[in-house]
């Protein structure tokens, strides 16, 4: 199901300013739309939010969510 903005924020409890934050980073995938959105990005939104509350800054997560995310590919090619 394809979502705006202010649908992912309020499905994802999260700010709208917080998911523009996390697309500008690239956090939700280099090439991410900052206008649609599906469910899979809710996914993503509360991996960010478990590592944010861990500690984890904005800057480190650039860096480590592509990795996540290759790792989330390669797993579902082997099941």
């Amino acid at each position: 199901m394809k979502m705006n903005l202010t649908e992912l924020a309020a499905a994802a409890h999260v700010d709208a300013s917080d998911i523009e934050a996390y697309v500008k980073n690239g956090l939700l995938g280099e090439a991410h739309s900052a206008t649609e959105f599906d469910e899979s990005d809710l996914y993503w939104i509360d991996m960010i939010q478990c590592f944010q509350e861990n500690g984890t800054s904005l800057d480190d997560l650039s860096g480590l969510m592509p990795r996540c995310r290759k790792g989330q590919t390669q797993l579902t090619q082997v099941i």
